[in-house]
C-alpha cells in the first residue's frame, strides 16, 4: 500500500463514508480509518424506515454495508484500526500527517 493520500478520513459512519464517495469520486487518493467497522451507529439499529430510497425499510447492517460497497467502488481505501494521535509536521511544501496507528506510519498530504 502506497501511503501517500490526499485526502485521510477518520471515521467511518454515513458521513465519513459519504466524505469518502465525493473524495473518490474526485480522483483523489483517499483513505477511510476506522475502529470498528463501518457504518458507524446506525450498524445496530435494528430497521430504518425513514430513509430515501428503501420504502420497506432497511436494517442498519444492510444499509451500511451498501455504504461501503458504494465507496469501494470508486477506489475509497478502508482500514480497520484507531487513530490515537495525530500530530502536523512542518514542511516548505507539504504537510504530513503522522497517525499513530498499526497499519500505516505516515501520510503525506
Amino acid at each position: 500500500m502506497n501511503n501517500i493520500y490526499d485526502i485521510i478520513i477518520i471515521g467511518g459512519g454515513p458521513a465519513g463514508l459519504t466524505a469518502g464517495i465525493y473524495a473518490s469520486r474526485s480522483k483523489l487518493k483517499t483513505l477511510l480509518i476506522e475502529k470498528m467497522g463501518c457504518g458507524g451507529q446506525v450498524v445496530i439499529t435494528d430497521l430504518i424506515e425513514n430513509y430515501p430510497g428503501f420504502p420497506e425499510g432497511i436494517s442498519g447492517f444492510e444499509l451500511a454495508c451498501k455504504f461501503e460497497e458504494q465507496a469501494k467502488k470508486f477506489g475509497l481505501e478502508i482500514i480497520i484500526d484507531e487513530v490515537t494521535d495525530i500530530s502536523i509536521a512542518p514542511s516548505s511544501n507539504t504537510k504530513s500527517l503522522r497517525p499513530q496507528i498499526a497499519n500505516i506510519k505516515r501520510c503525506q498530504l
